[in-house]
């Protein structure tokens, strides 16, 4: 499947953008603050964090037995940008309300 479909799919649903925009405001995070700032069960933001990742958009890193989570900014995605700047803008819009 084409990779701007799999981001589309991955960002069509309202957890996973939230998950994004956390991660874009605090670079990295580790799954159990993720579930405790978004307010998600632990498992629900596991499973959303999966599907991103397969979508490209995250990536994760182990340290000390814990998994910590950002935003995959690559050079070489170039969809990534753009929908991280379209995040963003929502983000500030969010913010301005």
């Amino acid at each position: 499947m084409d990779a701007l479909i799999h981001i589309f799919k991955a960002i069509s649903n309202e957890n996973r953008v939230n998950i994004i925009e956390f991660l874009i405001q605090n670079e990295e995070a580790s799954l159990e603050t993720l579930s405790l700032d978004i307010g998600l069960p632990y498992k629900t933001v596991d499973r959303n964090l999966k599907i991103l990742e397969k979508a490209g958009l995250v990536k994760q890193r182990r340290w000390r037995g814990l998994v910590y989570y950002s935003i995959l900014d690559s050079q070489t995605l170039k969809y990534n940008k753009m929908i991280f700047d379209i995040i963003k803008m929502h983000i500030k819009d969010k913010q301005e309300e």
